[in-house]
């Protein structure tokens, strides 16, 4: 009985002094061929300190919704606009006619060619900046992984600062010609 109390005692101060863990909403991104015409895919996690959990897919519109701050959620809950934080040019559009306020992310549409070299799909003739059809050249992969801390584009996420800075990066036209030099 002794021991007892004094591991219950034990496990109070111990707990009472350790370190509380603040939990950080993370967004991620993800490129490669989805289900359907998805060539990408936002998620939302919450960093524990430990792990990321609470995982959580997006499509395009929530993800503009809760990193713009404009729904309330578990992943933003000071409702931050993210976008203007990270000086990403994205958010709410309040448009005049419908009387709503209207998600739009510009970078979201060249977020494929990081991946493909040719639009994989019919109805576009435009190119991507990937050096193979499907995936990043090996310079190009050695890029991302090394900037981005981007190994795999099948498996890894760009992860919160990484998302914030490829979404930045892809409208750069400095960027863009440089990654397409990788090739």
């Amino acid at each position: 009985m002794f021991v007892r109390i004094m591991a219950i005692c034990l496990w109070i101060i111990v707990s009472s002094i350790a370190p509380v863990r603040e939990l950080k909403p993370v967004f991620g991104l993800q490129i490669r061929h989805f289900q359907g015409a998805k060539m990408h895919s936002f998620v939302a996690f919450i960093d524990n300190g430990v792990q990321l959990t609470y995982k959580k897919i997006l499509t395009d519109d929530d993800f503009v919704k809760f990193a713009s701050g404009h729904w309330p959620s578990i992943y933003n809950p000071q409702r931050i606009n993210l976008f203007d934080e990270n000086e990403v040019g994205c958010g709410m559009f309040k448009d005049s006619f419908l009387l709503k306020a209207v998600p739009y992310c510009f970078p979201i549409d060249s977020l494929w060619k990081v991946r493909f070299s040719e639009y994989p799909f019919k109805g576009k003739s435009e190119g991507g900046w990937s050096g193979d059809y499907n995936k990043p050249s090996l310079r190009q992969a050695k890029f991302l992984g090394e900037n981005y801390l981007v190994k795999n584009v099948d498996n890894d996420y760009f992860l919160d600062t990484n998302l914030w800075k490829i979404l930045r990066d892809v409208r750069d036209p400095v960027w863009i010609e440089n990654y397409n030099a990788l090739r």
